[in-house]
């Protein structure tokens, strides 16, 4: 307790030092030499508040170096190289002004004052050529202007990505936003269409220096697929028309209690009429996991107490690779194809002690060892079409798609039992299982976009898509030395699905005052047919999603944003599988047919001031929530009540109110935090057991970032991030809280082609998962470790014309589908 509270005082001090710091004038050593310092000033030679201050080559107007200009309006850049330069400062509501060409020769440089005058052509003209603030809110979507952002230099878009207000990133790579998981990323408003350890590895060897835009949108419109609670983030490359070859290889060795690794490559080559690109990347990681569990149950014949400690060592390896092509058949269409295939072999090896008793005394135990083994092998095509109709800016797009996602699980289980003194006098079961799944996926997309007059827009699109998902689970018990087909364990199940979607979506842009407003319709039809247990489950349902996006300027210093949308997200193939399998003599897991999707109407009101200081305050309300629960059950041999089951069921409802405050903020001129604020009250309501369950609570997440530049290439960044106890929507438990503080640093090399890190991630190994789960006449306590505390060195190197065109990264129509597949 002591460890956690003064972690938490620390998270607090860290927060009030970057809303403060700015106000204390700590005495520093900043590099002579190649610095360049500055004042951005706007009528009246009154400084301007946190001006956005690039440094540019007179050569090509390429980006160097950014900053954020502090309260007085002053700049610095230091390190530079020797050259001629440009210093470019942008404030929203201001002309972007430019400095004189100015010669740093190893000397320091002071350039001349660089005057801001206010604004004056109209909102539309603006919005082509004056949105450059670091924060913009917009009607449907906040957008961060990486540009504006200090940490754009020399970083990746990963980096990037975790400065963005209300982004979150783990200990494994996984982004979640506003404490929702599940982010869909797209490149240009194109789905990526991979799996998260996929889209990291992406985003660590992208340049952040390719990037202009990143844009939040926690409510998508009608034009995306209804599925997904979590919302969108859409990372807008930098765009030019340059020809020429480029690429990165990185490489990382992470080092724990076990060893990790990864590497991959990159390559782009773009000419006049073909665009060529691919990667490849393979991971090795090595894992454990401990799992602690107390059952204490209240039966007919009295008390009985399950004390459970299990550990899991875990190693996979994956492949992954991308190929594709886009013909440009002229400058107004473009066809193109793209292969993505992935491997991944993983190896789990087992062993728990269970004790049982009465709470005062162990009568006996159960001990059991694991050997699980799965193979992966997933391949996925697509056909794009993109055109412009004319010169109004009609665009049309296609896309065909087909998936094949292929698994083969293999599991040995043994377990026998032993009496209070540890002698096995009963060998309580033998098992193996081999359960292959094939899942096929089929998709077409056509999306049209048409302008209207007066800064209108429509848009309109449907989707198809049909999955296939065939499932083979064949169980063997080991009886009198043979094996035997196990009927009470096997089991076979096939699922198919077709979605039909079709939307509208109208747009249009006021004076001071946006709109949209779109209705998605989607009509599912499901079939569920256990073979073994003979039991098909048919169904078809149509829904419709409104939304609606409110935007208002009220001046330069103020953007306010309103919207609504309503979404679902639908069970995954495995979850509806009825069948039930033994994870240990004493716990169950299984699927549930009669799942049914989750609904959610979500409600957001934004504000942004001075581009800086970000607010959000939302609601959401989910009926029918998706939540793995553990109920009782009973052991249909031997009528033993003991049993927990652990499947998804439909939790009858879940309220959520949630407050998000997130800023950037220049402490000194080598010190620059971000820190981010995140307070909610969650509710849930379900029944198990005939039992009806309230469970309720607030809570907070608070993350603070802080990167120091050092000089010569030199950074280094701290940060600390605490996630208060709670009601964890997976499972209803009463969480712990969690918390952990990472340390980074890093040199580029290579004339700034080639980049050093070294990270400890969760430096005082304080990442734990904990908490309690009540129901009926059952506690659980559950306390869960793993290799959280790491050392990482990762080397990248980036080579060819750094400023050829990004790969089109084009859209696909597989990415609710994929999603769904475990």
């Amino acid at each position: 307790m002591k460890s956690n509270f003064m972690l938490l005082i620390l998270s607090l001090l860290l927060i009030g030092n970057s809303f403060n710091g700015q106000a204390q004038t700590t005495p520093t050593q900043i590099n002579e030499k190649g610095k360049v310092t500055g004042v951005v000033l706007k009528s009246g030679n009154k400084p301007v508040e946190f001006a956005t201050v690039t440094l540019l080559k007179v050569k090509d107007s390429s980006l160097v170096k950014g900053a954020i200009a502090d309260i007085e309006g002053k700049y610095v850049f230091e390190g530079i190289a020797e050259g001629q330069y440009l210093v470019a400062a942008a404030n929203m509501g201001m002309k972007k002004n430019f400095s004189q060409a100015i010669k740093v020769n190893g000397s320091p440089v002071k350039v001349p004052a660089i005057l801001l005058g206010e604004e004056t052509r109209s909102l539309k003209e603006v919005n082509v050529t004056g949105k450059r603030p670091f924060i913009e809110q917009k009607a449907d979507k906040m957008v961060v202007n990486v540009e504006n952002s200090i940490v754009a230099a020399g970083g990746t878009a990963l980096e990037v990505l975790q400065q963005s207000p209300g982004i979150q990133v783990d200990k494994d790579d996984n982004i979640s936003m506003r404490g929702k998981n599940g982010v869909i990323i797209m490149i240009d408003g194109k789905p990526t269409n991979m799996t998260p350890q996929d889209v990291a590895l992406l985003l660590k060897n992208m340049p952040s220096s390719n990037i202009d835009q990143i844009e939040l949108i926690a409510n998508p419109s009608a034009k995306y697929d209804a599925a997904g609670n979590a919302g969108i983030i859409n990372i807008k490359l930098k765009k030019n028309s340059n020809f020429g070859t480029n690429g990165s290889v990185n490489a990382t060795y992470g080092q724990g209690a076990l060893p990790r690794g990864n590497a991959g490559i990159n390559l782009n080559h773009r000419n006049k009429n073909i665009n060529v690109y691919g990667s490849y990347n393979y991971n090795y990681n090595r894992q454990f996991e401990a799992l602690d569990i107390y059952r204490d149950n209240i039966e007919n014949n009295g008390r009985i107490v399950f004390d459970q400690h299990s550990n899991l060592n875990k190693t996979s390896q994956y492949h992954g690779a991308k190929a594709g092509i886009d013909w440009f058949l002229n400058k107004n269409h473009t066809l193109g194809v793209m292969v993505n295939v992935a491997g991944n072999r993983w190896k789990g090896d087992g062993a728990s002690q269970t004790w049982i008793g009465n709470g005062e005394r162990v009568d006996s135990s159960l001990k059991t060892i694991t050997v699980n083994t799965q193979n992966m092998n997933r391949q996925s095509y697509n056909l794009n079409y993109k055109g412009k109709l004319d010169s109004t800016g009609k665009e049309l797009n296609i896309d065909l798609d087909y998936s094949r996602n292929a698994e083969n699980q293999y599991s040995d289980l043994y377990s026998g039992y032993m009496d209070a003194h540890g002698k096995i006098y009963f060998r309580g079961d033998t098992t193996r299982s081999q359960q292959p799944s094939v899942i096929n996926i089929k998709t077409a997309k056509i999306d049209y976009t048409h302008p209207l007059k007066n800064n209108a827009k429509f848009e309109a699109g449907i989707k198809l898509s049909f999955v296939n998902s065939d499932n083979n689970s064949r169980f063997d018990s080991l009886r009198y030395g043979n094996w035997e087909y196990d009927y009470n364990r096997s089991n076979y199940f096939i699922y198919k699905e077709n979605v039909n979607a079709a939307y509208i979506n109208f747009s249009k842009q006021f004076k001071k005052f946006g709109v949209q407003a779109g209705l998605r319709a989607e009509q599912t039809n499901v079939e569920g047919n256990s073979v073994t247990l003979k039991q098909v489950n048919d169904t078809s349902y149509l829904n419709f999603f409104p939304s609606i996006f409110l935007s208002y300027a009220a001046g330069k210093d103020h953007q306010w944003g309103v919207s609504y949308s309503r979404r679902l997200q639908r069970p995954s193939y495995d979850d509806l599988n009825p069948f039930e399998f033994y994870l240990d003599r004493y716990t169950k897991a299984g699927g549930n047919p009669n799942l049914r999707p989750q609904y959610s109407s979500n409600f957001d009101i934004t504000h942004t001031f001075k581009s800086i200081l970000s607010t959000a305050i939302g609601y959401s309300h989910t009926t029918d929530m998706l939540s793995r629960i553990l109920e009782p059950g009973v052991d249909p041999e031997t009528g033993d009540t003991t049993i927990m089951v652990y499947k998804y069921m439909n939790v009858a409802k879940k309220d959520n109110i949630n407050l998000n405050i997130s800023a950037p903020f220049p402490i000194t001129k080598w010190w620059n935090s971000f820190t981010t604020l995140s307070v909610f009250y969650n509710a849930f309501e379900t029944t198990v057991q005939k039992e009806l369950i309230k469970r309720a609570s607030g809570g907070f997440f608070g993350n603070t970032q802080h990167t120091f530049t050092l000089g010569k290439g030199y950074t280094a960044e701290a940060s600390f991030w605490y996630n208060s106890a709670q009601i964890s929507q997976e499972g209803l438990f009463k969480m712990n809280p969690m918390y952990a503080f990472n340390l980074g640093f890093q040199k580029t090399v290579l004339k700034k082609k080639g980049t050093i890190r070294l990270n400890v991630n969760d430096v005082f190994n304080t990442q734990r998962f904990g908490g309690t789960y009540n129901v009926t006449n059952r506690e659980v306590k559950l306390a869960n470790r793993w290799d959280s505390r790491q050392v990482r060195a990762t080397f990248t190197y980036r080579f060819g014309n750094s400023n050829v065109k990004e790969a089109r990264n084009r859209k696909t129509g597989l990415e609710d589908e994929q999603n769904r597949v475990k």
